[in-house]
C-alpha cells in the first residue's frame, strides 16, 4: 500500500484487514478497533467499539460466577466496529480508492495464506468456544491448520469483497447484518438489525500522561489505556521512569509493579462509557492513585492484533480485536466470520458504573499508544494480550528511556502483574527485578499459572529522521522497514 502511494493509515487498514483472515482467533470484521494517527503537530484518536443491544435486559444478563458477563455466546456479543472504523481512518486520512485497501485480504482469504506457528496454536487452544457452525469454518479438517498451513475462507472472501464494494453498508444494513443479527440472538438476547445500522464509532480527546520531555497518547475510557498513562505517571513522578542500572533499576521494577496494581484498581472501580454514565476526569483518577488498594482483582485477559506504521507524513498505532479468542464462539457461517465477546467486559453488578445497559460500550483491554517526545511521535507500540497490553507497554517504555534499542526493549523479559497479590516473570527477566518485586510484597508464582502469556509486542521508533522497527519474538509478528522514492 505504502508503494502503491497509500497513507499509513491505508497500510495500517490493509493489513489489519489481511490479519482478520490469517489470524481469526484476534481479529477480524467481527470485531473493534482503535486507533491513534499522529500528523504534523495534531493527534486524532479513533474508539471504534460498539455498543450493547438496545433491547438489553441487564436483570436478565447472565453471571460468569466471577461478576461479569459471560464470555461465550450471544450475551457477549456487541456491535462490530471495525469495519466502520476502517472507513472512519480512511476518510479522513486515507489516499488509495477504498476497493484498493482489501486486495490483499480478499486474495489472502480466496487462494490462502499460510498460518503462523502460534497463530496455529492459538487456534487449536480455543476450539472449545465455538458454536457448531463455527467448528465446520474453522475445523472442517478436523484440526486447527499446521504452522505455514494454507488456510482459505472463501465465504469471508466474499464479505470482504462486498466491504470494498459497497462499503461498511454491507456489514451494517442488508443480508449480512440480518444474518449477524441472526447468529447473535439465536444464542443469548443481543444485538439486532437495527443496532447494526445505528452504529457510529468517535472520534475522542486524547487521553494525555505528562512525562517531562515525553508525553504518552492513549485512548480514553472506556478503553483501558487509563491504566497505562496512570502507571506511567506514577513511575515518572517518583524519578524511575527509564532507571534500569543497579539499586534504582530494581526499585523501579518494585515501583512499576505497585503503580500497575493501583492503576488497574482505579480503573476497575471507575472506566465505564463516558456517554452513559459520569466518569471521572483524568485527574481525580492520578488522585485516587495515591490511596488505590494493591493486591487487588484484575479485568479482563482477551487477544488482539496491533499494527503500526510511520511514514513522514502520518504515524498511525492501531488495535482490533475480537476480544477472547474466537471472540464470543458465535459464527456467522455465511459472513466466515466470528463475533466478538466485547460483552464480557460489562460488570453483572447494576450498580457498578460499568454495568452491563441497552446501548452502552463496555470496559475495554486494547490499548494503542503514542508517545511523543518535544511534541512530535517518537514511538508507536501496542502489545498484544488483554490485562499484558499496558504492563508491557509501560515496561517497554521504561526500558527505551533507560537506553535500550528498540529490538532490545521488545524482546526483554517482562513480569506479569497477574492479581491478588500475584507476579509471573519470564525467565529472562533480570533476577534483581524479580527479587525486588518479590521483597515488595507480592507473591511470584509459576509462569505455567498465566494464561495469556506476556504478550506479543510491535513498535516503530523514530529517532530524528531515523526509523528503526520491532516484532516481538513471542507472536508471529513481522517488521519492516521501506525506502521509498520521492
Amino acid at each position: 500500500m505504502l508503494r502503491a502511494g497509500g497513507s499509513a493509515a491505508d497500510a495500517a487498514i490493509a493489513a489489519d484487514a489481511v490479519m482478520g483472515v490469517v489470524e481469526p482467533t484476534g481479529t477480524g470484521v467481527g470485531g473493534d478497533l482503535m486507533a491513534i494517527v499522529a500528523t504534523g503537530e495534531s493527534v486524532a484518536v479513533l474508539n471504534g467499539s460498539g455498543r450493547s443491544g438496545r433491547r438489553t435486559d441487564p436483570a436478565s444478563v447472565p453471571d460468569n460466577g466471577h461478576g461479569f458477563v459471560p464470555s461465550v455466546g450471544g450475551w457477549a456479543v456487541t456491535v462490530p466496529g471495525t469495519v466502520a472504523s476502517w472507513e472512519d481512518l480512511h476518510r479522513r486520512f486515507g489516499r488509495l480508492p477504498w476497493r484498493c485497501l482489501f486486495e490483499p485480504a480478499i486474495e489472502s482469504a480466496a487462494e490462502g495464506a499460510a498460518v503462523g506457528s502460534t497463530g496455529s496454536r492459538l487456534w487449536d487452544g480455543a476450539r472449545s468456544r465455538l458454536d457448531t457452525a463455527g467448528e465446520a469454518l474453522y475445523f472442517g479438517a478436523g484440526t486447527a491448520p499446521a504452522p505455514g498451513e494454507r488456510w482459505r475462507n472463501p465465504a469471508l472472501a466474499a464479505t470482504l469483497g462486498r466491504i470494498s464494494a459497497d462499503g461498511p453498508d454491507a456489514l451494517y444494513r442488508g443480508p449480512l447484518a440480518g444474518a449477524i443479527a441472526d447468529a447473535a440472538t439465536a444464542t443469548g438476547e443481543s444485538v439486532h438489525i437495527d443496532d447494526l445500522a445505528d452504529h457510529h464509532n468517535e472520534w475522542v480527546e486524547p487521553l494525555r500522561a505528562d512525562l517531562g520531555r515525553h508525553e504518552l497518547i492513549t485512548v480514553p475510557p472506556p478503553c483501558q489505556g487509563a491504566v497505562t498513562a496512570l502507571a506511567a505517571e506514577w513511575v515518572h513522578d517518583r524519578g524511575l521512569l527509564g532507571a534500569t542500572d543497579g539499586d534504582s533499576g530494581s526499585q523501579a521494577a518494585a515501583t512499576m509493579t505497585e503503580a500497575l496494581d493501583r492503576a488497574f484498581a482505579v480503573a476497575l472501580e471507575c472506566v465505564a462509557d463516558p456517554a452513559e454514565v459520569d466518569v471521572r476526569p483524568y485527574d481525580e483518577m492520578r488522585a485516587q492513585m495515591a490511596v488505590a488498594p494493591p493486591h487487588g482483582p484484575m479485568p479482563l485477559g482477551p487477544g488482539t492484533v496491533f499494527t503500526v506504521v510511520f511514514t513522514a507524513e502520518q504515524a498511525v498505532v492501531l488495535t482490533s480485536s475480537v476480544c477472547d479468542r474466537f471472540g464470543s464462539g458465535v459464527t456467522v457461517p455465511e459472513g466466515g466470520f466470528v463475533l466478538q465477546s466485547r460483552g464480557r467486559g460489562f460488570s453483572t453488578d447494576l450498580s457498578h458504573p460499568n454495568a452491563v445497559a441497552p446501548s452502552k460500550r463496555p470496559y475495554h483491554t486494547i490499548v494503542p499508544t503514542l508517545v511523543l517526545k518535544n511534541g512530535q511521535p517518537m514511538l508507536g507500540m501496542g502489545v498484544v494480550g488483554g490485562i499484558m497490553q499496558p504492563q508491557g507497554q509501560l515496561q517497554i517504555l521504561h526500558r527505551l528511556l533507560g537506553g535500550a534499542n528498540l529490538a532490545s526493549a521488545v524482546e526483554s523479559g517482562r513480569f506479569r502483574l497477574i492479581g491478588n497479590g500475584q507476579v509471573a516473570t519470564e525467565e529472562s527477566l533480570e533476577p534483581d527485578w524479580r527479587a525486588a518485586i518479590e521483597a515488595s510484597g507480592y507473591e511470584m508464582v509459576d509462569t505455567a499459572d498465566v494464561i495469556g502469556g506476556f504478550g506479543g509486542a510491535q513498535a516503530v521508533l523514530r529517532a530524528g529522521n531515523e526509523l528503526t522497527a520491532a516484532s516481538d519474538p513471542r507472536r508471529d509478528g513481522t517488521s519492516a522497514v521501506i525506502a521509498l522514492a520521492d
